[in-house]
Order: structure tokens, then sequence, then C-alpha cells
């Protein structure tokens, strides 16, 4: 069963306990599961992408042009950086560091640490594909805070100063955007979906004994635009007649799905037209 409240714009979303941010020509936060809606802000600029802080308080978002800071009570907009053109951003502590990950331009992993967010860069990718998707997690098991950006994963040092490496996970550079995932953790393997082709592959990838060489992969079918990524369930973002996928199969068809969060014992489900929860 689906249930779902309509309204029009949202690009992007993410939750926190019983409260669900989306963002868009609106900034907005929904109570689940009544699926009431509180508007937050409205941005001069529609906000293409962005991500929670670390206390689940305040948001980064990408608006126009620039990254900006939002955060309860008020809300209001904190210049962080100008020029910013990303896909993903993520809230993370690196070895005692507080701050947060952006991947800038596809091409770039930078770190902006409070109090200021003066940034530093981690590592820059050369590559014919835009990296994206975007993961904190101990790769190599030396209780070390690794990062995963698009077909790599980045190698923390022993200490913040000194230079991060990358290792391939996959080789997908076969189109600008065939690097350009959505990720994710289960069990211990990799999910990565293809979100920006037409034909996405989805596929998990097992962890080698040596994680420095490329992963297993177990292919699990091509979708047309597979955006939206939780454990079981896969969403199309393809407009109408989009397919819902759970468990391998067709579980509806919905007008587009980008974003999808596991949610008591169903899910919490976000189009550009509505939201969703699916029991």
């Amino acid at each position: 069963m689906i249930l779902g409240l309509f309204l029009f714009g949202i690009t992007g979303a993410t939750l926190h306990g019983n409260t669900l941010y989306t963002w868009g020509d609106r900034l907005l936060a929904w109570t689940l599961p009544k699926l009431k809606s509180q508007m937050l802000a409205a941005p001069a600029h529609p906000a293409a992408s962005g991500c929670p802080d670390d206390q689940g308080t305040g948001l980064f978002l990408q608006e126009g042009d620039q990254l900006v800071y939002r955060k309860s009570p008020g809300w209001k907009p904190r210049t962080i950086d100008h020029g910013i053109d990303m896909h993903d951003c993520l809230a993370a502590t690196l070895l005692g560091h507080r701050g947060l990950l952006v991947v800038q331009r596809g091409m770039q992993v930078r770190f902006y640490e409070y109090p200021d967010f003066q940034y530093r860069e981690i590592y820059s990718f050369y590559s014919r594909s835009r990296q994206g998707g975007l993961l904190v997690t101990d790769i190599d098991g030396d209780g070390l805070p690794d990062i995963v950006c698009g077909n790599y994963w980045i190698k923390s040092p022993a200490e913040f100063d000194l230079p991060w490496h990358d290792f391939a996970i996959e080789l997908y550079n076969e189109e600008p955007l065939s690097a350009t995932l959505r990720l994710q953790l289960v069990n211990g393997d990799l999910m990565v979906a293809q979100g920006e082709l037409a034909n996405g592959r989805v596929a998990r990838f097992r962890k080698p004994a040596d994680p420095t060489q490329l992963w297993m992969e177990e292919r699990l079918g091509e979708f047309r635009y597979p955006r939206a990524l939780a454990g079981k369930l896969i969403g199309e973002d393809n407009g109408p007649h989009s397919r819902l996928f759970l468990n391998g199969k067709v579980a509806a068809e919905t007008n587009g799905i980008h974003s999808a969060f596991r949610y008591r014992r169903g899910y919490v489900l976000v189009g550009r037209d509505g939201v969703y929860i699916r029991k």
C-alpha cells in the first residue's frame, strides 16, 4: 500500500528520525508518518542538492552556485562558498576534525571544517567520468575513516595533514556520467546504482581480501535512471510509468522516485511531485 501527498518542485530529501526534509523551490519538514509538512524557507535559488549536518538540526544545500548552511531555529542561509557544483555532500568527522565533505564538479573531494568552514582538498580525480556518491566507512579494517566516492575508495592517512590515496572499486567510465553513482552499504557489501543514465546498471560489489584490488561485481540489472536506492528497493526516476522494484520484482509504477529511505517496516519515497510512504 502507498500513501502519498503531492507537491511539485522537490529535488532532494533526507530523513532524520521521524522528520523528512525535502528541498527544491522550498525547504520543507515533514512529520512522519502523517506526512504533515511545514515550510522552513523559500530559497531565492532552488536547492539542487544537499545533506543534513551531524546534529540533525541543520542542512547544507547548494542554492544556485552557493553552498549554504541553514539551521534551526530560523533556517536563515549562511553562505560557505561560491562556484559550487556538487552532486553529493556528507557531514563527517575525519581524524578528530568535524566538517562537511563535498564532491565538487565530480572531480574533487573537499572537506569544509567547522567553525569557519575553510576547506582543504582531500583528493582530486583524473577520470573521464564525473564521480558521484559519497560514504565514510572503514574499508581496510585499520580503524580509520576511509571515503567511498564514485568508482573509488580513498584510504585515510594516520594523521589529518598527510595525503589520502585512492583505489578503484570498479571501472565504470564509459560515459561522462557513468561514475555519478548512488551508493549504499548493505551487510558489508557496496550497492551501486548509475542513477544518471537512461540504462543505468545496479550492482552489488563484494570486497576482496585485498581491498586495493578491483571488487567482485554481481550485476542486478539495468534500470531507467535508478536514483532511489534503499536496501532491497530500487526506484526509477524516469517520469510517468517509472518502475519501483522490491526484492528484484516490479512492485509498482510511479511518476519517478529520486530518493528512498527505510522507515519502520516500510519505506519513505520521494519524487519531484510528492512524498509517499510504502507500507
